[in-house]
């Protein structure tokens, strides 16, 4: 910026005196709030010929208004100044004190603050409770950093993005309930982009629109999660326009958080977009397996159910996806010993992940028929080959003659051959033996059952 122009008294005499106009003119052009967020913030300097010189809080708002109000100001110039002026304007410094609180009544600004008015912020979500490693940790300092000092360029615009359940409205939270810690003065709101959109489409209809855009440029902290749920919606955008640029040029804070980057945005409006495009943006990717563990140690140790560390690691190591897969999963096996009161095993994790995840079933082969009831009856997949006629043999052989039977093209011949027995006759005797038991024998035909729905579960 360059260095402030100085002027005479007469100089700021009269251009004191010709603001007065100046302003009212303006006023009777504009409505209220316009006046009150855009012309009441100015200052007059000086005059020098033709060229006013008029004070402002920032830059962005000389932008803006230049954007905005750029034919109310040139017909106050030929109106009051003259054919041939040009307006010139002077910002103050970023720590001079912002249109809403004049440095007069800086003072007076926390009983502004203290209006009634709800932050939605839950409690639980703070940075101490916020887990960290290294997939994290560098967007959990920067949140931090905003939190500490919020408005300051150029984190005064923050950007989250990544996909469900990684942390974002968590993070986000933590940001909003370390500024009240810190800065109790500033007023904090969190919103969902959903009840965004509900409110304002209550607002339009019931009320006066001005009123729901007023309420969020009153705030400090602006947190507004799930931004990508404004995508196609023209005239809620609009009003978020109008609330982001103000807060934006006014040096508040604005938390956005989205599921994909901006560039993956399509049906947000262009100047919005591109405002976002200039934010601060930190991924947050899905958790490592050192966070995993973290979590799960954790929300292991708060539910009291006592679950073995090889539990714990098998969970950590194929649920990969997102926080709240690992918390659903906790909370169905400590729901599942409570209910039965038994210590969880291996089994029921299994059960858990394999119905908790998406994970692709595999192909059912003969081998894996083999590989699953030769563990089932504790015996090695040679035996189920070899020439032994012993029970403990014979009753697993004829299961694997028949559940290959049923679910592959094997024919009876080639069945035959890969189990080491002389012809198919063998083979057709084994899957009726087993067909026959099951018809008979509830305790048996469980025991298929069971064998049969491991085919189907991914080979964990």
């Amino acid at each position: 910026m360059l260095a402030p122009i100085k002027f005479t008294e007469d100089e700021v005499a009269s251009a004191l005196s010709l603001w007065s106009k100046c302003h009212a003119f303006l006023v009777s052009l504009l409505d209220e709030t316009a006046v009150k967020n855009w012309i009441a913030p100015i200052e007059p300097c000086g005059i020098k010929g033709e060229e006013l010189t008029l004070r402002v809080p920032t830059e962005h708002f000389a932008i803006y208004l230049e954007e905005n109000f750029a034919r109310e100001f040139n017909l106050m110039l030929q109106s009051y100044v003259g054919a041939n002026a040009i307006l010139i304007f002077e910002y103050r410094s970023q720590t001079a004190s912002l249109p809403e609180t004049p440095a007069s009544k800086q003072e007076e600004m926390p009983a502004r603050k203290t209006e009634n008015y709800v932050s939605f912020l839950n409690d639980a979500l703070r940075f101490e409770t916020f887990y960290e490693s290294e997939c994290n940790r560098v967007a959990r300092m920067i949140a931090q950093g905003v939190a500490e000092r919020p408005g300051q360029a150029p984190l005064n615009l923050l950007f989250i993005y990544g996909p469900s359940g990684v942390g974002k409205t968590h993070l986000s939270q933590a940001i909003g309930q370390k500024v009240q810690e810190l800065h109790p003065s500033m007023r904090v709101c969190y919103v969902s982009s959903a009840k965004f959109e509900a409110q304002y489409v209550h607002d339009a209809r019931f009320r006066e629109r001005g009123s729901f855009i007023e309420f969020y440029q009153q705030m400090d902290v602006l947190i507004i999660d799930d931004i990508q749920g404004l995508v196609g919606k023209e005239k809620t955008q609009q009003a978020f326009f109008e609330i982001f640029n103000h807060l934006y040029l006014l040096n508040k804070q604005i938390v956005l958080t989205a599921d994909i980057p901006p560039v993956e945005f399509r049906g947000i409006e262009n100047r919005i977009f591109t405002r976002i495009q200039s934010s601060v943006m930190i991924p947050l990717e899905r958790p490592d397996i050192e966070l995993r563990r973290k979590i799960l140690r954790s929300k292991v140790a708060e539910s009291g159910v006592q679950l073995g560390d090889e539990i714990v690691e098998f969970i950590a190591e194929n649920m990969q996806n997102n926080v709240r897969e690992l918390d659903g999963a906790i909370k169905t096996l400590v729901i599942r010993a409570q209910m039965s009161q038994r210590e969880i095993n291996m089994s029921d994790a299994r059960q858990v992940v394999c119905t908790s995840i998406n994970m692709e079933k595999p192909e059912i082969t003969m081998d894996r028929i083999q590989q699953i009831v030769a563990q089932e009856y504790n015996i090695e997949v040679a035996q189920l080959r070899s020439s032994t006629r012993r029970a403990d043999i014979a009753l697993p052989r004829q299961i694997v003659m028949y559940m290959t039977k049923k679910h592959t093209d094997h024919s009876y011949n080639a069945i035959a051959e890969r189990l080491g027995r002389k012809n198919h006759t063998t083979v057709m005797h084994g899957v009726k033996a087993v067909g026959d038991r099951m018809s008979v024998d509830e305790g048996f035909r469980q025991t298929m059952t069971q064998l049969e729905s491991l085919l189907t579960q991914p080979a964990l």
